[in-house]
């Protein structure tokens, strides 16, 4: 295994993804960051990419502490000509299809905006290599990227907050957006260019979707069922790995009121299999949701 001061850089590499985790709350003593490598390795491509191999559920719960949820987002950006910025928004909306945004565009930008936020992304230290992730006691992150709306922060001098509220046992969906502007005098507009999937509602997965990537078949279909006791087990087929299905049921079908029942299932072949431990009704009807 390999030490987190061997991965240590100095400064920010221009255009390598970066996720940070921060806990304003006081859990922990450190940042938790990971260099997701290149954004050209991520953006573009026409299938999901699996990162959960960056991802260490204990350096997670080392920033968590003994809080509830905590905060996480991913920049990049450079000051090339043209410079460039990349920042996440929380997902929302989309009905999980890749190449519809579930998030509101960031502003547009002037090139000048680009430039400084690149330059406080630049403040950023202690920063792991590629693929690669550590925890941060000098909490960067927590000082530069989104610590309040302050002056000498992406939040505070660009307007944009990449951070969403993340914690253990749910899932964060945040879109990707991007500017690139070579003009001082006209501003441009964020592009989106995919989603990232954080999934700690069960064994963790960590996921980018492009928004080339095929979407989700919105039916699955469910192949067997079996109970014992309360506990129902379904296995359904058509899925498409690393793509989220969530299991719903209704006591009745007039009138269908489908509820999400377990946790949802990050797909790791075309077969998925769900749970429901709480089947005490008399009679449940079942279907399994694409996320």
């Amino acid at each position: 295994m390999v030490s987190q001061s061997a991965l240590a850089q100095v400064a920010l590499i221009s255009n390598d993804l970066y996720m940070g985790f921060e806990n304003q709350a006081g859990g922990g003593t450190s940042d938790y960051i990971i260099n997701l490598g290149a954004a050209s390795s991520l953006v573009g491509g026409s299938s999901v990419v699996n990162l959960s191999s960056d991802f260490s559920l204990s350096d997670f719960n080392a920033v968590l502490g003994s809080s509830s949820s905590m905060f996480g987002g991913v920049v990049a950006g450079s000051n090339g000509n043209p410079p460039d910025l990349y920042v996440t928004q929380l997902r929302s909306g989309g009905a999980g299809t890749p190449s519809v945004p579930g998030s509101t565009s960031p502003a547009s930008f002037y090139k000048g905006d680009i430039l400084t936020g690149y330059s406080d992304l630049s403040q950023l230290l202690n920063l792991p290599a590629a693929g690669n992730g550590l925890l941060d006691t000098s909490k960067y992150w927590e000082s530069y990227v989104e610590p309040t709306f302050a002056a000498g922060t992406l939040y505070g001098d660009t307007g944009i907050n990449p951070d969403s509220t993340v914690g253990t046992n749910s899932i964060l969906y945040e879109d990707l957006w991007y500017v690139s502007n070579s003009s001082s005098s006209v501003k441009k507009p964020f592009t989106y260019v995919g989603y990232f999937t954080l999934n700690l509602a069960g064994s963790p997965s960590l996921t980018f979707t492009p928004t080339n990537a095929p979407a989700p078949p919105t039916s699955p279909v469910i192949v067997s069922v079996g109970k014992v006791g309360s506990t129902i087990t379904l296995v359904s087929s058509n899925a498409v790995p690393t793509h989220t299905y969530q299991l719903q049921y209704t006591a009745s079908l007039s009138p269908t009121n489908w509820i999400s029942v377990g946790s949802s299932v990050v797909a790791g072949s075309p077969m998925v299999t769900n749970t429901d431990t709480t089947a005490t009704d008399s009679q449940r009807f079942y279907r399994v949701q694409a996320q």
